[in-house]
């Protein structure tokens, strides 16, 4: 029986109730009110009982429906029950004890207890045992008994005997009837749950196969799609694999045609910005690691912050890895926990050092920035082979870089020579003539070069050579100029965009330098001097391929008055 049937039920029940005990009352108003019966004491009593009777209902039944709504069982007490039929039944007949009941009032008070005792019969399962067939006779009883014999007293009359015969037989007939219609209503109801319960147990055999089934089958989907994932994670890995080495591949491809070391940096940096989307990278190589007379600093970032915040402890990190003596890579950072003093002020998640090196000598560092969140999860294999082929790129660079020099520089003064010279300056003029500056150049020559040959020999004269050239290329380096020798005592120092007034401050300077420098040759002190000529475009000369011949007259003058001068083109006389 469905919790909702029960429900409508019991709330009709208690609407049913309200009736019969409301026509109760009707009939003891109907009594007093047609004058049937004189006492006032059976009307109020009668109504105040039938009220009473729909009070305790109310009470009583809204209880079952309530804990039938909460799904708590929803059963009333069967000791409820029981007093609740002989408190009513009893309490309907004594009210003919202080007075005499009229035929209609009787009649309704009689099957008002019927109703009642019918009620029992039904909520508690009368017939399943003679305990409750013994209540039964006692309540229809001893409630009919007071009821009939009590107004025997009053008066014998046959009808009245007549009426408790039938009554008794009414009675009797009601109860076989139900009786007869619960047995049968049982055994229908037990043969039906008999065969009720044989399918349900079949129902729940072929039920927990069909759970079994439906678990296994589960299970495999579970296994199925974990296998799913992880082939979908592996494809994933595979292709992250393989677009890094597609990349690299790339990246190598283009450090076979390139010599530029500062520039193979910057492809390498753009590459795993691009590819694993990081936050910053930043690259440090040491200086004369591949004939870089200074440290190289290049920073890529994705934010002006970590550039400069890069930048300021690229150094310190690379000192740091020097000292660890070790080329293994170096967290400084994970998920937000620092493990150095680097760093420190950005919102940095992650950020790893790859030392570069070369035959376990670290050269410089690779560091990696990221505000991802297990940024370095996949490992560094891609970092760490990303600066290994650099390092293999910057080795061959290296050598070129070396021979190319050979072939640029002076044996001897280890600066740029003639071919250099030639292959540089037209390079030179261009550039001037479309940035529209300024080109300097002054040409100088040793003093009585001949003579220190003849007087200390050929390698003291080389000693002078190399300290001329020396002071030549640290005065080109201190001014962003180049030096070259351009013949056997001869120099040049060219500078660009200086004028010639800043230039000719410039020789002066160099030029005393070199008047206060012995050169220490065995057990000899010489003495060196040396004549310059100065002459620039567009201050001294038109046109810019004139330059070179114009210092070269100015340098002929000086060598011609007297040595050991500076002479400007155009200022011969002064």
């Amino acid at each position: 029986m469905s919790k909702e049937f029960k429900i409508e039920y019991l709330s009709r029940l208690v609407k049913f109730n309200r009736v019969v005990y409301g026509l109760l009352i009707g009939v003891a108003l109907l009594s007093r009110g047609a004058e049937i019966t004189k006492s006032n004491f059976l009307l109020a009593y009668y109504t105040a009982l039938s009220i009473a009777f729909i009070v305790m209902d109310e009470l009583l039944f809204s209880l079952k429906i309530k804990k039938t709504a909460d799904q708590k069982g929803g059963r009333i007490p069967v000791l409820f029950l029981i007093i609740r039929t002989y408190v009513y039944t009893i309490l309907l007949s004594v009210g003919s004890i202080p007075a005499r009941l009229p035929h209609i009032l009787l009649v309704s008070v009689f099957f008002t207890i019927l109703y009642i005792i019918v009620q029992d019969i039904l909520f508690c399962d009368i017939f399943n045992s003679a305990a409750n067939i013994i209540r039964l006779i006692i309540s229809s009883g001893v409630s009919s008994i007071i009821l009939f014999f009590i107004q025997f007293r009053h008066e014998v009359e046959s009808i009245w005997i007549i009426m408790f015969a039938v009554s008794t037989v009414l009675v009797v007939v009601i109860i076989y009837f139900i009786y007869d219609l619960f047995s049968s209503g049982i055994k229908s109801l037990d043969d039906r749950y008999t065969k009720l319960y044989f399918q349900n147990t079949d129902l729940i055999a072929e039920n927990d196969k069909l759970v079994e089934f439906r678990e296994k089958v589960e299970k495999v989907n579970s296994e199925i799609n974990y296998q799913k994932i992880n082939l979908t994670k592996a494809n994933d890995d595979l292709e992250k694999t393989n677009i890094e080495s597609r990349s690299l591949i790339e990246v190598m491809k283009y450090f076979s045609g390139s010599f530029d070391v500062e520039k193979n940096v910057h492809v390498m940096m753009e590459n795993i910005m691009n590819v694993k989307r990081a936050g910053a990278v930043g690259f440090f190589i040491a200086k004369d690691v591949y004939m870089n007379h200074d440290p190289f600093i290049d920073v890529i970032s994705t934010n002006e912050v970590s550039s400069e915040m890069l930048r300021a402890d690229l150094l310190d990190i690379y000192n740091d890895i020097k000292k660890r003596e070790t080329t293994e890579p170096f967290v400084l950072c994970h998920n937000y926990d620092f493990k150095s003093p680097y760093l420190t002020a950005g919102n940095i998640c992650n950020a790893v050092a790859f030392p570069a090196y070369e035959n376990e000598n670290v050269y410089g560092v690779m560091v990696v920035l990221s505000s991802k969140y297990e940024f370095f999860q996949n490992g560094y294999s891609f970092y760490e082979s990303s600066v290994m082929d650099f390092t293999s790129a910057l080795i061959s660079a290296r050598l070129y870089l070396k021979t190319e020099d050979m072939a640029k520089k002076d044996g001897l003064t280890k600066i740029y020579n003639r071919i250099y010279f030639n292959q540089y300056i037209p390079e030179l003029k261009a550039q001037v003539k479309s940035e529209d500056t300024k080109l300097t150049i002054a040409m100088m020559d040793i003093d009585h070069f001949k003579n220190v040959n003849d007087t200390y020999g050929h390698l003291a004269g080389d000693e002078v050579i190399k300290m001329v050239a020396t002071v030549d290329n640290r005065y080109a380096k201190r001014y962003n100029g180049t030096a070259v020798r351009f013949g056997g005592e001869e120099f040049l120092l060219i500078l660009k965009g200086v004028s010639i007034i800043e230039a000719n401050a410039i020789l002066e300077t160099m030029h005393k330098e070199i008047q206060d420098t012995l050169v220490e040759f065995e057990d000899n002190k010489i003495h060196v001097n040396v004549s310059m000529g100065l002459a620039s475009y567009p201050e001294t000369c038109d046109n810019v391929d004139d330059v070179v011949d114009r210092a070269d007259k100015a340098l002929y003058y000086s060598k011609e008055n007297g040595r050991g001068r500076i002479t400007i083109d155009g200022r011969e006389g002064e």
